[in-house]
């Protein structure tokens, strides 16, 4: 595995980093986790993912001595370390190492990862999407490492040529695997509110936040999958794609009648991405 990590104070190569079996995130998936990119020594949006990371911290109890800073010192080293130009940071805290069980005692002791690999942007203007049953559990607002049901559809999704899947529940789409999602009909961006059923990326915050600077007005409210196959403009974010068009969904062609908005916030959040 290539790349340079940190581990609880131990510094190195990714392959030669170890995970002791008593770390919690083995047995239970007992941690939250965030993913940023960055160039040049600097970091995406750091300041929404710190805050996002220790959101979670707070939600699970988790007891982390660490500051925001004593954890982007870390960050800086591994970026030093590696000599990357462009990467992608991997944090990840998880409860405790303990004997196996499920309920708690001493949680004093968090455990701290955080890896750096290489990152190469590469834009995709033609995602190719399915819809699939979100079956997930309650908890999606908070990024926690327990994420079968996305690996699944995300697989499922990869195995069928196409690039993410959708989530639909009760009609209603939620988000994506590994992605929000947008769509534009009639000059407005129509995304799912916040909720315990979607994480609230940070390039969809961004997006929302600055939706004047390419002219639309932004609804949050939940839209039906036949309202996705109508949009004229399907977009998708995350902090690895920023802002990418679909083409088509379960086979349909979708999108390709909102250049006027569409282009715009693309190259926007490239634009902010490479000019941060």
């Amino acid at each position: 595995m290539e790349g340079y990590a940190y581990y609880n104070g131990r510094i190195g190569r990714c392959e030669d980093i170890s995970i002791p079996l008593s770390d919690r995130l083995i047995y239970f998936g007992d941690g939250v986790y965030d993913v940023m990119i960055g160039h040049s020594g600097r970091l995406f949006l750091v300041d929404d993912h710190i805050e996002r990371l220790f959101s979670g911290i707070r939600v699970l109890n988790i007891y982390l001595s660490m500051t925001r800073d004593d954890i982007l010192d870390v960050v800086d080293r591994l970026i030093k370390l590696s000599g990357y130009k462009s990467y992608l940071v991997y944090i990840s805290v998880s409860r405790n190492a303990d004997e196996r069980r499920h309920s708690y005692i001493d949680c004093t002791f968090a455990n701290l990862l955080v890896t750096v690999k290489e990152f190469s942007f590469s834009h995709n203007n033609a995602l190719k999407l399915i819809t699939e049953p979100d079956n997930r559990y309650g908890y999606c607002n908070i990024k926690t490492v327990n994420l079968l049901p996305s690996v699944m559809s995300a697989t499922k999704a990869e195995a069928m040529g196409c690039d993410e899947a959708v989530f639909v529940r009760n009609g209603i789409v939620t988000e994506c695997a590994h992605s929000n999602i947008f769509i534009i009909k009639d000059e407005i961006l129509i995304t799912h509110p916040e909720s315990r059923h979607i994480l609230s990326g940070i390039i969809r915050k961004f997006i929302i936040k600055n939706a004047a600077v390419f002219g639309v007005g932004v609804m949050e409210r939940g839209f039906t999958e036949d309202e996705l196959l109508d949009a004229d403009e399907v977009i998708v974010t995350s902090t690895t794609k920023l802002a990418q068009r679909a083409i088509s969904v379960n086979g349909i062609t979708v999108g390709g009648k909102g250049d006027d908005i569409a282009d715009p916030l693309v190259k926007f959040l490239f634009e902010s991405y490479q000019n941060m």
